[in-house]
């Protein structure tokens, strides 16, 4: 199989991006290999002939497109930057007094609106959809995201509760629980449906919707837990995070060439 020129894109800018945000905790480097990692897992669809697009197609390019505005729009300030390279913040000030910032927020809100374009294009694009597989991957999904803290967490973390020992403000609760209901609905629909053409593992939407999952867990952790007052992230941890970010997007992306 060869390779394609979004993929090349990615795998040259990733590592960019890891190295500007750990070694070189470059603003510009970051903001910029960003979007390119962006453009990349966006540039994928857009590449392939326009004629016949599906309304498969066309969704999935919707919700890349909404997760790149998403990508932007989290890309903190300059002096947000900064601030949280030296005290390890989302937006300088002690914990439970952080703010965040309204670009933020509406990053949350695109990446919403691209899960809902993922759902739509799943549930479509099947020959069969097992509704007590969405069911029970939702509520173990929404189950995981309440253990975790990611759902109206407890104050104090512990194994049983709060695992990744959260702290999201009184005015963010409401809008982090929506986002985890509306990907958490992403993924149950990945996993319940049958797509009209088969497709490798590789090319799984289920696998693409998992590590969309598993990247959100570095978001969170990194947004809003109560250790974020630490020197900063180091290197595998941002790699990580941004690798199954990015490689999701990818793995949903390529769905629409299969």
């Amino acid at each position: 199989m060869s390779i394609s020129a979004s993929t090349y894109l990615l795998l040259g800018s990733l590592p960019l991006l890891a190295l500007s945000e750990w070694k070189s905790k470059s603003h510009t480097g970051t903001a910029v290999f960003k979007m390119l990692c962006s453009v990349a897992f966006l540039s994928s669809p857009l590449l392939l002939p326009f004629t016949d697009w599906s309304d498969y197609h066309r969704l999935i390019t919707i919700g890349l497109s909404f997760s790149l505005l998403g990508d932007f729009f989290l890309i903190p300030s300059r002096p947000e930057f900064y601030d949280l390279k030296k005290e390890g913040l989302t937006s300088g000030g002690p914990i439970g007094e952080r703010k965040i910032s309204v670009s933020f927020q509406i990053g949350i809100v695109a990446f919403a609106a691209a899960h809902a374009a993922y759902t739509l294009a799943f549930l479509r694009d099947s020959l069969e959809t097992s509704w007590i597989v969405f069911a029970a991957t939702f509520l173990g999904t929404l189950g995981a995201a309440r253990w975790l803290g990611v759902i109206y967490p407890q104050p104090s973390s512990s194994l049983r509760s709060n695992a990744l020992g959260l702290d999201i403000t009184p005015d963010m609760k409401a809008l982090v629980s929506f986002y985890a209901i509306i990907i958490g609905t992403m993924f149950a629909a990945a996993t319940s449906t049958t797509p009209l053409v088969a497709a490798d593992w590789c090319n799984s939407r289920a696998l693409g919707a998992a590590m969309f999952v598993l990247s959100d867990l570095f978001v969170a952790k990194n947004a809003f837990g109560k250790s974020s007052a630490s020197n900063g992230r180091g290197l595998v941890e941002i790699f990580t995070g941004y690798g199954l970010y990015f490689w999701a997007q990818m793995v949903i992306a390529n769905t629409v060439g299969v």
